[in-house]
């Protein structure tokens, strides 16, 4: 008997004298599709704000489905195929992209477990990221600036001056910035660190050593409040809305604050900030297993890119093609 994978339905029709077959499928349960939804996030480990997000993004797939007039019940796998090439047709950046489809093979995954439908999405490779997608660090200079060009004066410039230095000495993901509460400071044989849970993780199991700059910013930001341990620390400082940051209002602070010294780039983030602190770690010589450890990867893979920036900064200044120019002009000035 074949499995639910390989379940067919002879199509009777003849094209060019062959039989055409084609997958069938089928919901094989009587819940309805925001029940399965429901199911399927109420499953899943993860934050609350990330819980919204696949929300979000499952429902951006069923309303692509309707509005083609596609049954959502029995989407097919050609559909997903066709989904992924519209983003790509809408200029969607390969992150987008690939969130797009990753959370339709988490969800289509999750069905065939429970018996509800097959992974129509399984198997289907994630777009290619090139290296032109990638956001730009910055320089040490431009670094200093950023943080130098902020009034502390006002609890919100403390805040972001604080915020701003863990993703350039930490190399923190501003989603890692988010889940900061204040008792996740500590030390550890003298030394003042952070525990931060990392992206996909569910628990704050792992350490970054803290610059005394940072710590000391870290109490003059706090001095004033009064919070307990489980309070997040950064904090939206309005008038009776004390709400936690998410990472989109992190952000859009660092990219306006990025304005303010006159950086506006479209390859210029957040995420330029982090790339700052793995960047200017390959221009100390630090090695790559360490720079990986450091900045959280669980493959050197994607470490590489931070020695691919350098190198790339190194040729942008100190090309050798210079060098060739000159030896070829001298060498006719000297005839």
């Amino acid at each position: 008997m074949p499995t639910d994978a390989e379940r067919v339905v002879a199509i009777s029709q003849k094209a060019n004298g062959t039989l055409r077959i084609r997958p069938f499928y089928a919901m094989r349960t009587t819940l309805n599709l925001n029940e399965i939804i429901a199911e399927w996030i109420s499953e899943c480990d993860i934050l609350s704000s990330t819980k919204r997000d696949y929300q979000r993004k499952i429902a951006l797939w069923f309303r692509w489905l309707s509005a083609r007039n596609l049954d959502t019940r029995s989407p097919e796998r050609r559909h997903v195929l066709e989904y992924k090439q519209q983003l790509q047709t809408e200029g969607k950046s390969v992150y987008t992209i690939n969130s797009l489809v990753t959370i339709l093979k988490l969800f289509y995954g999750f069905c065939e477990r429970h018996g509800y439908y097959d992974n129509i999405a399984v198997g289907i490779k994630s777009s290619k990221r090139h290296t032109e997608y990638c956001k730009l660090p910055l320089t040490a200079e431009q670094a200093f600036r950023l943080l130098d060009s902020i009034d502390t004066s006002s609890v919100i410039g403390r805040r972001d001056r604080l915020m701003i230095s863990l993703m350039l000495f930490n190399g923190l993901r501003t989603c890692e910035v988010e889940r900061i509460d204040i008792g996740d400071f500590s030390k550890r044989e003298g030394e003042p660190v952070l525990y931060i849970q990392r992206k996909g993780r569910t628990d704050k199991n792992e350490i970054v050593v803290l610059h005394p700059s940072t710590v000391e910013w870290l109490e003059e930001y706090i001095a004033d409040r009064n919070f307990h341990a489980e309070d997040p620390l950064f904090i939206s400082h309005k008038r009776r809305c004390d709400n936690r940051l998410v990472r989109q209002t992190i952000g859009r602070i660092v990219k306006q604050r990025l304005a303010r010294i006159g950086i506006s780039h479209p390859k210029i983030s957040a995420h330029s900030l982090r790339h700052t602190f793995g960047a200017l770690m390959v221009e100390q010589g630090v090695d790559i297993e360490t720079i990986k450890d450091m900045m959280g990867h669980s493959d050197t893979k994607t470490t590489r890119i931070y020695i691919e920036m350098a190198q790339q900064r190194k040729l942008l200044h100190h090309s050798p093609a210079k060098g060739v120019a000159e030896l070829i002009l001298n060498n006719g000035r000297n005839r």
